[in-house]
């Protein structure tokens, strides 16, 4: 699967800015900016550990927010992403 948004981006566009998904994650603000750039154990914009994802999930779901395990693990694509956010925001 190929989509033009990575895991983190999907994160920064459903949850809110980069600071924010540090700190629901546990994390000092400047973290996640990390997690933009790769390593040799994985891809920029990929998500560093199962524990990270997990937290971002629990607070996804405490908060109706449409993230999904698909989106933390393969990234989306933006037209997907824009439509949940245009539905989240219809609903509230």
């Amino acid at each position: 699967m190929s989509y033009d948004l990575t895991p983190i981006e999907v994160c920064e566009r459903l949850i809110g800015s980069i600071e924010r998904v540090s700190v629901v994650c546990g994390l000092g603000p400047k973290a996640a900016y990390n997690w933009r750039h790769p390593t040799k154990m994985r891809a920029a914009g990929d998500l560093p550990s199962g524990r990270i994802q997990r937290k971002l999930l629990t607070y996804a779901d405490a908060n109706a927010i449409p993230l999904t395990p698909e989106h933390l693990i393969f990234g989306a694509d933006s037209a997907e992403i824009d439509q949940l956010v245009a539905s989240a925001q219809v609903a509230a």
